[in-house]
């Protein structure tokens, strides 16, 4: 007889848990997307706002309710939800695995009057989208140093305060020029386009702002206005709006140029903060100082290599050159004085032969006499000259042999040099502990490290 094992007891054996089960739900549900990004219109009920935040409530309507939570609701919607109140709820339909139920995790939640402006904000903004109005092709690109703002707005609005304020912070070097307009309500929109249209045909704007605070959809509607976003999308001059909270998006933020979340970070990006300008232009002045100073100290590395001993060596060659000159000249002087006196000599004897009378051999005589004695000055005159050059000459030699470097290394002194002998140490202050340097003595270098600095007291005041 065969054993039959009951069907149940094989179930049993593989039967899940109740996580497992769950998370195949929540697997199932929200993998599904036809219950992701859907609207869902209802009756509140049961609402519970949490301290941190949070708001919980349940959606119904005649036939079933739907368990609803939206985090943070309270940073980002200022209004008071209350039981009863017809709403459009968007979100993701999720699991909550510790109870085991479904529920919608709101992103944005809406009166049933702002539900109806919803669908004619998609509808429009859907239809401008087709017509290109939002490409990024045809927005105009932001000045990098505009000198003139436009500021659209209304002057009691709080988002003028902002912008002033944040402009006068971080770009006080703009002008701002103030194109008034009311920012609400519904002649706001054809007043608007007004205040773009004076922004632009006074050619002194180079960006314009378009900002206004938070609001519910029904404040900000003028900016979703068909009219006024075409006028956007044809200006010429680039337009950064700033409309509402992080979490508002208008129709003119789409086809603006550039959309800020807020009025304050509108007016943070129109120009750069002058702490960075001014941090910048001190960079650059640093470069440009570094690069001096490289080429500065190029050069005087270059002036070092030509030693100063060099340069005194070479003057006393040049000295005994001239001197070796003066001794040569001396002698070619004596010799030419002495020819010439042996010539003129001999004339005198031959004239004395031919004339006999003892008158004028005598006064021959005396001319003969007073010329030796002549001759006899000129040379020592001659040698007197040579004499004080040749004084002078050493006195030049004494001078030089003085600031000689080699000459006061011989004496015991020594010359410092920075590392690699690239710089001569003339100062204390020109020193730095802890860096090499190395010391230039008559027969050699000695290199050492730089422990203490001590200046003479009184000294380089």
């Amino acid at each position: 007889m065969e054993l039959l094992i009951p069907a149940a007891k094989k179930s049993q054996e593989r039967a899940l848990t109740v996580t497992e089960v769950t998370k195949l739900v929540r697997g199932l549900v929200e993998g599904e997307p036809v219950l992701q990004g859907i609207w869902v219109r209802g009756e509140t009920s049961n609402v519970r706002p949490t301290p941190t935040g949070h708001l919980f409530f349940t959606l119904k309507d005649e036939g079933a309710q739907l368990s609803c939570v939206f985090f943070s609701y309270s940073r980002q919607r200022k209004r008071e939800v209350k039981d009863g109140t017809e709403v459009y709820a968007f979100g993701d339909i999720t699991v909550y695995e510790q109870r085991g139920q479904y529920q919608l995790t709101v992103r944005d939640l809406m009166l049933k009057g702002e539900g109806e402006l919803a669908a004619r904000f998609e509808k429009l903004k859907h239809s401008l989208a087709d017509e290109g109005l939002f490409d990024e092709t045809h927005k105009l690109p932001l000045p990098e140093m505009p000198r003139v703002v436009g500021l659209v707005t209304s002057r009691q609005a709080a988002a003028y305060t902002d912008v002033v304020n944040v402009l006068s912070r971080r770009a006080p070097y703009l002008r701002v020029v103030l194109f008034p307009s009311p920012v609400q309500g519904d002649e706001a929109a054809p007043q608007l386009i007004g205040a773009l249209k004076r922004a632009e045909a006074a050619k002194i704007c180079d960006v314009i702002l378009l900002v206004r605070g938070g609001g519910s959809l029904e404040d900000l509607w003028c900016f979703n206005d068909e009219a006024l976003a075409r006028h956007i999308y044809a200006m010429k001059t680039p337009v950064i709006t700033g409309v509402g909270h992080e979490v508002d998006f208008t129709i003119a933020d789409f086809v603006a140029d550039y959309r800020a979340p807020t009025p304050s970070a509108a007016a943070e990006i129109v120009a750069p903060d002058i702490r960075e300008l001014r941090a910048g232009l001190q960079q650059s002045a640093n470069e440009l100082v570094t690069r001096v100073m490289g080429q500065l100290q190029s050069r005087e590395r270059e002036l070092a290599s030509v030693r100063v001993d060099r340069l005194a060596a070479d003057a006393i060659r040049r000295i005994a050159r001239h001197e070796d000159g003066l001794a040569d000249g001396a002698a070619a002087l004596r010799r030419s004085v002495r020819l010439w006196l042996e010539r003129r000599h001999e004339r005198l004897k031959t004239a004395l032969i031919r004339l006999a009378p003892r008158r004028v051999l005598r006064s021959v005589q005396d001319r003969m006499a007073l010329l030796d004695e002549r001759a006899g000055g000129l040379v020592s005159a001659a040698r007197r000259k040579l004499d004080a050059n040749s004084q002078k000459l050493e006195l030049a030699r004494a001078r030089l042999a003085a600031v000689d470097p080699q000459a006061t290394l011989d004496r015991g002194f020594a010359l410092l040099w920075t590392e690699g002998r690239g710089k001569l140490i003339t100062s204390a202050k020109q020193a730095e502990a802890g860096k090499p340097v190395v010391a230039e003595l008559a027969d050699g270098y000695v290199t050492g490290v730089v422990e203490r600095i001590e200046e003479k007291e009184g000294e380089g005041k």
